[in-house]
């Protein structure tokens, strides 16, 4: 008796255990199977070779300012002069035994570095840049695929609806109370339904295709998408209330340039200068031994680097003219995505919600009033197209609406 008592314990015990890894299991892939906006992005972030190739190119221009900051290596000089077959070497041989070192009197291992400098800055903005355009990819991309599938949703969902109602029409047809085509026209609205949830399901998948390419991936997930599509999500506030356009990546880039281009300038200024070449070091002459010191330096008479100066002075010009031009053209995107933003917000909150809690009360009175008698199989289908119609319309505006808050906040300098 106990053994079998045992045994029974033992098995509920092996169930429990077996029941809970099953739920851990099917919570796990419930899980997996939710993918939110930031899981997207930390996903994108993670496995996009572009940002991995953007800070290797980071490491090199970090590698190329160690480079700069070396100081020129010494050099070192051994000669014998009046060599004669049979002479006494240590006599008659005058011997030089000396070193020399370039010391940079001009500047440039100053000038080096600061290019180098300006190299890593430059190298840090371009990956800023290439993170930013893939966060804002990913968010569009997810954006739209939120949108297609509560698209889907709604299709499978007006599916549904068709279905009661071809089933409830099949059935007074059978009891001859409705005419053959009146049966005809409920099958042919159901067929278009079907079409739509077809259709609505390929733009679905394509969709998640899309954002399984912007996320890195070469094939997307069973995904729910878990962002919430019906509300109005808030746009973030700018770093700037002055001028929040000088806050966007390419803004930066072009004073980035500037700073290059000017770091040139020093280098060309730099390289007209002339170095001293400084040795020391050891003669012996007729067995005397003495030291020799001396210095080497070019004149710049004729070439002091007039014409890499000059031209590194236009570069200065030219990078200053392009930030201004940034400036235009990051001023002007946010003039543009601020009208968008304030439009589609207005649309959906003033316009087009009213219209789609109209258009589903008119459904829901029509099918009321069809089920009493008081309304024929026409308008009810009618109304029922209207409702799909103002439904589709709401959500492609409210699409519009997320799309938008993303294009502001890109205008901005604002990450998603």
């Amino acid at each position: 008796m106990r053994q079998t008592i045992n045994r029974a314990l033992t098995f509920l015990a092996v169930g429990a255990a077996l029941l809970a890894y099953s739920s851990e299991l099917l919570f796990a892939q419930r899980m997996q199977q939710e993918l939110s906006l930031h899981d997207a992005l930390a996903s994108a972030l993670e496995k996009r070779p572009e940002l991995r190739a953007a800070t290797q190119t980071e490491e090199s221009a970090v590698q190329l300012r160690r480079q700069a900051r070396i100081i020129p290596n010494p050099r070192l000089f051994y000669q014998s002069e009046n060599l004669r077959p049979g002479g006494d070497f240590t006599q008659n041989v005058d011997t030089y035994a000396y070193a020399s070192e370039v010391l940079e009197v001009s500047g440039r291992r100053g000038a080096r570095v600061a290019v180098a400098d300006s190299g890593i800055h430059s190298a840090q903005l371009a990956l800023e840049q290439q993170r930013r355009i893939i966060e804002l990819r990913v968010a569009q991309a997810y954006w739209d695929a939120l949108r297609l599938q509560y698209l889907r949703t709604l299709a499978e969902q007006s599916v549904g609806y068709y279905r009661e109602i071809l089933d409830y029409h099949q059935k007074r047809f059978n009891e001859g109370k409705i005419a053959a085509v009146d049966l005809l026209r409920v099958r042919l609205e159901e067929a278009r339904a079907e079409t739509s949830v077809e259709s609505s399901r390929l733009a679905e998948a394509q969709a998640k295709q899309k954002l399984a390419r912007e996320m890195g991936l070469t094939a997307p997930g069973d995904w729910n998408l878990t962002e919430l599509f019906e509300n109005l999500n808030p746009r973030k506030e700018p770093v700037s209330e002055n001028s929040p356009q000088d806050e966007r990546i390419e803004v930066k880039q072009a004073q980035q340039a500037i700073d290059a281009a000017r770091a040139n300038l020093m280098m060309q200024k730099a390289q007209g200068r002339p170095d001293i070449d400084a040795l020391f070091g050891y003669k012996r002459t007729s067995g005397l031994d003495t030291m020799i010191a001396g210095f080497q330096v070019n004149l710049p008479i004729f070439d002091r680097n007039q014409g890499a100066a000059a031209s590194a002075r236009s570069s200065v010009e030219a990078s200053q003219s392009m930030l201004i031009a940034a400036r235009q053209q990051s001023a002007s995107d946010l003039a543009i995505a601020r009208m968008s933003y304030d439009t589609w917000r207005r649309q959906v909150s003033e316009h087009y919600r009213p219209l789609l809690d109209q258009a589903v009360d008119i459904a829901n009175i029509s099918r009321a009033a069809y089920r009493e008698g008081g309304t024929d199989l026409l308008r009810l289908l009618d109304a029922e197209r209207l409702r799909v119609d103002t439904q589709s319309a709401w959500v492609e505006a409210l699409g519009n609406y997320h799309q938008s808050v993303l294009s502001l906040e890109y205008a901005e300098g604002l990450e998603p």
